[in-house]
């Protein structure tokens, strides 16, 4: 009898492996994180942005990002934030520049920080204030691999227009 148990669960161990799930088929490795390719996401976008280009700020923006500003609504979703630049922000009139003070990764996401600047070019007069601040954005694996602004926030010092007209 003992025997039997025995033979009976050995038979039952087999057909429970037999019925499990196979494994998942191996995914893609990871790419290794290099803080490299952030920075570069930062300067293109400053580039792009300065360029009035949004085709090239498009890109670089998640379909569902979110962006926190300073004494403004928060824009959801890459249309609002495009929209927000295109009115709020002439390329002619001011010239942005970034330094980026940190930037680290886990997994699938990334983060940076730092600070901008927005400087007006002679075409802007001397009446257009110079504006900086501080920022940050977490940065989200696009279909093609590369980094895509998910959540962004920056601020500047009370008071200070940096040259941009209010919004509603």
């Amino acid at each position: 009898m003992n025997q039997s148990r025995k033979l009976a669960g050995f038979a039952l161990v087999l057909a429970l492996a037999a019925c499990a799930p196979e494994p998942a088929a191996e995914t893609a490795a990871m790419p290794e994180f290099d803080p490299a390719t952030v920075r570069a996401q930062v300067a293109e976008f400053v580039t792009a942005w300065n360029d009035s280009d949004l085709a090239r700020v498009n890109s670089s923006i998640a379909d569902d990002a979110v962006l926190l500003r300073p004494d403004g609504p928060i824009l959801t979703g890459r249309e609002a934030i495009l929209a927000s630049i295109s009115e709020n922000y002439d390329g002619n009139l001011l010239k942005q520049s970034a330094t980026v003070d940190e930037v680290t990764a886990l997994g699938e996401m990334a983060y940076a920080r730092g600070t901008w600047k927005l400087d007006p070019t002679a075409e802007a007069g001397s009446d257009l204030p110079a504006g900086s601040g501080y920022w940050s954005v977490i940065y989200k694996r696009g279909p093609d691999g590369g980094w895509q602004t998910w959540r962004w926030m920056w601020n500047q010092p009370s008071g200070q227009t940096a040259g941009v007209p209010p919004t509603e």
